[in-house]
């Protein structure tokens, strides 16, 4: 950031399908606290959850977490999408059109927080970011953002200008870097998909090595964008403080089938999962009250993955 310039806290919305109503609750902590962003960068779950609050803040977000229902009933093929004569299993209209009923694109295109979203260019191949101060309309705001959270292979991919894209999350999950490049002077991150896992000494049957095998590369890759990036051990990153909010290793490992659940009673678990993890990783770094700048540089919640070396 250069000299003189205002304070920006930018947050990062990671993305991990269900496991994001974590965000919920871990955003409904910092707002209690006076700790809002002034732009958000999202990927996959996170380009939802930034469109609902900047539609209507988090009580907003905790309605529509409730109010959408059961996710599997939301998973249907179609004439046209599906996987014998498409380019996907399902058709994404049910999901996209349950989620955004409780979008306001217009409020969020003029939102006066700065929104970015990754997603991957089919056409160009490469990763791209679409923002709200970028779109023409709040119709093209709505296309691109459900190419945010369009799971290749599930989804089918979203064209917009005569380009297909989908959900970059698979190349990009916790972009720190484009919040740094957004300017930021803090930089909260709120990662639903946990970066430790408990450690295991030992593999009894096949099942178990596979297991965990799953579990490591979901892990490296959800957080891809984080764990990769070298902050430092003061908790910065090229000087800007980084926190991280995550679950802990109780929501740890690769789960297909709770991926997926998006049940009101499981969701309500994660908010206050989300909220308890956000309050205990701030009251350890000393942030429990209200604040406008950065505090003291934070420690680091978790190293950074390839860090450490063999012994």
């Amino acid at each position: 950031m250069s000299a003189g310039a205002a304070p920006r806290r930018v947050f990062v919305l990671g993305g991990g399908a269900s496991l994001g109503a974590h965000q919920v609750g871990a955003l409904r902590y910092l707002d209690e606290r006076g700790i809002r962003p002034d732009a958000i960068v999202a990927s996959s779950i996170g380009v939802i959850n930034a469109c609902l609050y900047a539609s209507g803040g988090v009580e907003h977000m905790e309605e529509a977490w409730t109010g959408i229902g059961s996710i599997a009933t939301k998973f249907r093929p179609s004439l046209r999408h599906n996987p014998i004569s498409g380019f996907s299993l399902f058709s994404m209209d049910p999901l996209a059109e349950a989620v955004e009923r409780y979008i306001d694109f217009e409020r969020v295109l003029h939102s006066p927080l700065d929104l970015s979203f990754v997603v991957l260019n089919l056409s160009r191949g490469e990763g791209q970011f679409a923002s709200n101060r970028g779109v023409r309309s709040a119709r093209d705001l709505r296309t691109l953002s459900r190419a945010g959270y369009a799971i290749p292979m599930l989804f089918p991919p979203v064209r917009h200008r005569g380009e297909y894209y989908v959900d970059g999350g698979f190349a990009w999950n916790v972009p720190v870097l484009q919040a740094i490049e957004m300017g930021a002077s803090e930089v909260f991150v709120l990662a639903v998909i946990a970066s430790e896992l408990p450690y295991k000494k030992g593999f009894r049957t096949p099942l178990e090595y596979y297991g965990r095998l799953a579990d490591v590369m979901w892990r490296t890759i959800g957080n891809v964008g984080y764990v990769t990036t070298r902050i430092d051990r003061d908790g910065s990153y090229q000087g800007v403080p980084v926190t991280v909010l995550q679950p802990t290793e109780q929501h740890a490992g690769f789960s297909p089938l709770s991926l997926f659940s998006w049940s009101a009673a499981r969701t309500r678990r994660l908010i206050t999962a989300g909220y308890s993890d956000a309050k205990r990783e701030l009251s350890r770094r000393g942030r429990g009250a209200a604040s406008g700048a950065a505090a003291q540089p934070p420690v680091p919640a978790v190293e950074p993955a390839f860090r450490h070396e063999v012994a």
